[in-house]
């Protein structure tokens, strides 16, 4: 008996034939087809001269009954014949109807407990599309990665895509936040990003429409051709080797974007995770004094941050299981993601890591004496750090070997991650004061609770982010008074300013001072391969010309201007404000502390490149710790390895920066070969974030990806995914400043609100949207962004 959409139920055809009747049920573009099981060939010969045209040719596909389920997928084991004619139909039957007997199928029954004689096929007759390009839509990467879709197309029909055939092109389609980038081989072929769009649009249709019932996290492999700009689905099936997901595991940038952005290399690498480590352990020790749940969490402690791609990210869900230790986590969780800037607001974490009440209560108990002693514990902090760069500065890393750097740095990590943790509490107190003053002032019903807020925390004397660019403005003055700007111009190397700084005089005097308290301040800080004022002396005198030439100004704060608070809010922000001026302190000795590492890495690298195994000194930031260690002891050469990581290093700078990455069951890097078309251009003229900074702007957009110190940024609009303590320079002479990541107390925030410019934060896919050159106007109260005109239209 013929099957067709009207009688398909009554049959166990398989799921490949049950799965192309239910999608054509719901409108997805089938190709026409008809299904018949072996002893009805003959009547399905007839049926076939009826249903298709003279002119058109049919492809004969199996449908097993054992073939594509959720756990077996059986691809490649049956027969397919392509471009018959309906004469050809009945010997095409007989092989595609025909249960294989070779030893590799006998092996995959096996191996998933099938008996061969079970497996019943039903053929299916479907018109042959001629395609111009046919491939495979997969909605989740098969290797992996739950939100990134992938498309594989090549000319010609899907078996020469399969079969290895013809060149093909792979895009790797991170959904929600519309990015996208492709890899190509030989001369393959592109999609249009039309077509692209559409095929995705198809896979999310495609998993809607197989969603019921508790199945919801199914991923489906969708074999598609493509023939006049018009997609047809050949078959949809599960991707079997994901399987069902119980614990995925997410990363995401939020915040770390601000400290870590673009590409950071392994050294880097290293030490944050190894810092982060030693902090968070820190921290859960003191809040629960419990040296047995510190053991037990050991595996998420050891990864609170991950690096995918060269790129860093917290492990969401091992901060939620940190968190949910402290009392009232429910209530401190949506204040910890709105200062952080937390877009997906889904609380993950790991249900059977409970603690019992007894820890719960030791922990409530720490935390309330930590938020009461969190001022005069960073007091403490602050000497102690001061005590620890006085001790660092006693030692010659000239007439140390490697072995004694290495001593030095690893007991100063120690020494730093025994007390740093005191910086969470701080933040947790700055979050914690801020998220009550702001809900204290809606409770009031106080008209623009948040820009009102945003008043209230900012306006701070002695803020110590602002401190670099006050004395730089200063020594600009001084230049210009002086008559110095010719001089400063023809610094362009570390000897030339040291010839200048051996003159003498009060600029030059005030030059040595400030490298010496903030050289280590810099866009892109906390990257130990980042250059600084005090690698590069040179570019302290560039700034400074940049500043005398431009004319930047930075206005002290205006306290009479702040409101006048009474009551709880008046408290709230009183000790809000301190948490801020703590949290920019720490940020700041946090700069010196990268900078002596920088520095010993640095003294090491010269070493190794002096002894051969290095071509060159910053080659060092290409290994890993653990690699730098083993180097120093076997003398080990170096230079194939480095040459390797710079080429994938390379490769990974061409990746689109996912924002959030979930991974089935373990995190992987991707190894890029010719990446190609990279994220979809979108259009849109009105966009709207979080207002952080009052004012409004208008000016060019400057985007910003990677930040340095010879940026000139005057009376442009920077747009960048995020901001770090070291971006003050360059605002100090820009007209206004938006993020694609931020908060109420990022860095954008605060430093924008002391520098009265405006800011907006939290503008989804902003360094899409706008480009270089298009003319904008922002209002740091509204947090709306407007497009004057574009660049395109004006050239």
């Amino acid at each position: 008996m013929i099957v067709t959409e009207e009688n398909y139920k009554n049959f166990n055809m398989g799921a490949k034939a049950e799965n192309l009747f239910v999608m054509q049920k719901n409108g997805v573009n089938i190709p026409p087809f008809f299904c018949f099981f072996k002893e009805d060939t003959q009547e399905a010969t007839e049926y076939a001269a009826k249903f298709f045209d003279s002119s058109e040719r049919i492809a004969l596909r199996s449908s097993a009954s054992a073939e594509d389920g959720k756990t077996t997928s059986f691809a490649g084991q049956f027969r397919t014949c392509l471009h018959l004619s309906p004469e050809e139909l009945p010997k095409a039957a007989q092989q595609v109807c025909t249960v294989p007997k070779n030893a590799g199928f006998i092996e995959y029954c096996k191996m998933y407990c099938i008996n061969p004689s079970e497996i019943r096929i039903c053929a299916i007759a479907q018109k042959m599309v001629d395609a111009e390009l046919s491939g495979v839509l997969f909605t989740a990467n098969p290797q992996g990665i739950l939100n990134e879709s992938v498309v594989v197309i090549g000319r010609g029909t899907g078996e020469n895509v399969v079969a290895d055939r013809t060149d093909t092109t792979a895009y790797y389609c991170n959904r929600p936040e519309g990015l996208y980038y492709s890899e190509q081989s030989g001369d393959s072929p592109l999609l249009s990003e039309k077509l692209l769009m559409e095929l995705l649009a198809q896979g999310e249709k495609i998993k809607e429409i197989f969603r019921w019932g508790e199945d919801t996290g199914t991923e489906w492999d969708i074999e598609f051709a493509i023939k006049d700009n018009e997609i047809y689905i050949l078959q949809a099936r599960p991707i079997t080797t994901l399987g069902p997901t119980v614990r995925p595991i997410i990363l995401d940038n939020s915040n770390i974007v601000e400290s870590y952005p673009g590409i950071t290399l392994p050294l880097t690498q290293s030490f944050i995770r190894e810092a982060y480590y030693h902090v968070f352990r820190r921290v859960v020790l003191r809040l629960t004094h419990e040296p047995d749940t510190v053991a037990k969490l050991e595996d998420i402690l050891h990864n609170m941050v991950d690096t995918v791609n060269g790129r860093v990210y917290y492990r969401i869900s091992n901060w939620y299981d940190v968190i949910l230790l402290l009392p009232f986590s429910r209530k401190i969780i949506p204040i910890w993601q709105e200062m952080l800037g937390v877009n997906n607001k889904t609380v993950t974490s790991h249900a059977d890591r409970k603690t019992g009440f007894v820890t719960h209560a030791k922990v409530a108990l720490s935390f309330v004496r930590l938020m009461v002693a969190c001022p005069r514990l960073m007091e403490q902090l602050n000497r102690d750090f001061k005590n620890m760069i006085e001790d660092f500065e006693t030692v010659d890393l000239n007439q140390a070997d490697n072995a004694e750097i290495l001593a030095h740095y690893k007991n100063m990590l120690e020494n730093v991650t025994e007390k740093w943790d005191l910086t969470l509490v701080n933040d947790m107190y700055a979050f914690l004061y801020t998220g009550l003053l702001k809900s204290r002032l809606k409770a009031r019903k106080v008209p623009d609770a948040e820009a009102f807020a945003n008043r209230c925390i900012s306006g701070l004397n002695g803020i110590e982010s602002m401190k670099p660019v006050n004395a730089l403005t200063d020594m600009a003055d001084m230049a210009v008074k002086q008559g110095a700007l010719a001089q400063l111009r023809e610094i362009h190397s570390c000897t030339d300013y040291t010839e200048y700084i051996s003159g003498g005089g009060i600029l030059a005097e005030k030059m040595k001072d400030y490298i010496q308290r903030y050289g280590d301040r810099n866009a892109e800080e906390l990257k130990l391969e980042s250059s600084t004022f005090r690698t590069n002396p040179e570019l302290l005198a560039q700034k400074i010309v940049q500043y005398a030439e431009q004319g930047i100004t930075v206005s002290e704060p205006e306290d009479a201007n702040a409101p006048r608070l009474k009551g709880l809010c008046r408290i709230f922000a009183k000790k809000a404000a301190l948490g801020i001026k703590n949290r920019e302190k720490s940020r700041l000795n946090r700069s010196r502390l990268y900078g002596m590492m920088r520095a010993m890495m640095l003294k090491v690298g010269e070493n190794l490149t002096e002894a051969g195994s290095l071509d060159r000194q910053a080659d060092i930031f290409y290994l890993t710790y653990e690699e730098v260690e083993q180097a120093v002891t076997d003398d080990k050469n170096l230079r194939e390895l480095v040459a390797e990581r710079k080429e994938l290093y390379r490769q990974y700078e061409k990746l689109p920066a996912y924002t959030r990455l979930i991974f089935a069951d373990k995190v992987f890097n991707k190894n890029p070969k010719k990446v190609g078309g990279m994220q979809a251009a979108v259009s849109a003229n009105r966009l709207e974030g979080i207002p952080c900074s009052g004012g409004k702007a208008k000016g060019e957009v400057l985007l910003i990806e990677n930040p340095c110190l010879q940026t000139d940024t005057a009376r442009k609009i920077l747009v960048a995914k995020m901001t770090d303590p070291g971006w003050v320079f360059l605002l100090a002479g820009a007209a206004g400043i938006v993020a694609e990541k931020g908060s109420l107390l990022s860095h954008t925030a605060i430093i924008s609100r002391e520098l009265k410019k405006p800011a907006v934060v939290g503008v989804e896919g902003v360094t899409r949207l706008l480009q270089n050159g298009d003319l904008v106007e922002i209002d740091g109260g509204t947090g709306q962004i407007n497009v004057v005109s574009r660049a395109r239209d004006r050239q």
